[in-house]
């Protein structure tokens, strides 16, 4: 997997956290789900902002691994979370862990669900579909049987600007193909001035592909709402 977020890293604190995830909310919700299971594996950690709130809000004996493939964003998930997270850097189609884990999460990570009305999509930043099966298939190995894979759900990805703090604009163009391949362009200004450019791609399975390609992975669907989409490992 490229190393996507780099020049976006200095920016994506300041981005998430201004009205683009509401990370406590979110972090409930994985807490709901999880329950008593305390081994969890965050599928794409970034910053640590979703263990920062998982671990503010939670119970203190969670062990959190998280792990990312950009080592600019693991960088900063150490400077936030210190010891209390085991940090990694990992790609989600190589996975080296022995153990297994309670829960996998991905909130805006690897994976996630779009959804938009009865409508919904699995969003991958990986472009093949046999990418996104090994991917899936290597954290469906790293959970011990009945673990649970919990995915985000977001509206669609669509263009769009407002503004951030310090004199700031945040901005995102968004290309679609007919294949459903996603290029999403972020841009930070201040004053008009271009700051930082990242530009993004993802892929979009419709929900047929994305149960099958879930299925396939030894995933069955366990439960959904307007925040996550429950599966089990069978």
């Amino acid at each position: 997997m490229p190393d996507s977020y780099t020049d976006l890293a200095d920016h994506y604190d300041l981005i998430m956290t201004s009205g683009y995830y509401d990370y406590d909310t979110y972090a409930q919700a994985l807490l709901d789900a999880v329950g008593d299971r305390r081994d969890l594996l965050e599928v794409g950690v970034g910053t640590g902002l979703v263990c920062e709130s998982l671990l503010r809000l939670g119970p203190p004996d969670l062990r959190i691994t998280g792990i990312d493939h950009t080592d600019s964003m693991l960088d900063k998930a150490r400077d936030r979370l210190g010891d209390r997270v085991r940090l990694q850097a990992e790609d989600a189609m190589d996975l080296s862990f022995s153990e297994d884990f309670d829960v996998a999460y991905s909130v805006g990570g690897v994976c996630l669900i779009v959804e938009d009305g009865e409508r919904w999509w699995m969003s991958s930043h990986l472009m093949e579909e046999e990418e996104t099966a090994t991917a899936l298939k290597n954290i469906a190995m790293a959970l011990e049987p009945d673990g649970l894979l919990l995915m985000s759900v977001q509206g669609p990805h669509e263009p769009y600007e407002r503004p951030l703090p310090g004199g700031l604009t945040y901005a995102q163009e968004v290309e679609v193909d007919p294949e459903g391949r996603h290029t999403k362009d972020y841009f930070i200004r201040r004053h008009g001035t271009l700051v930082a450019h990242q530009r993004l791609r993802f892929r979009l399975f419709p929900q047929e592909k994305a149960e099958a390609l879930l299925e396939q992975a030894g995933f069955r669907f366990l439960t959904g709402d307007r925040l996550l989409r429950q599966y089990v490992r069978h």
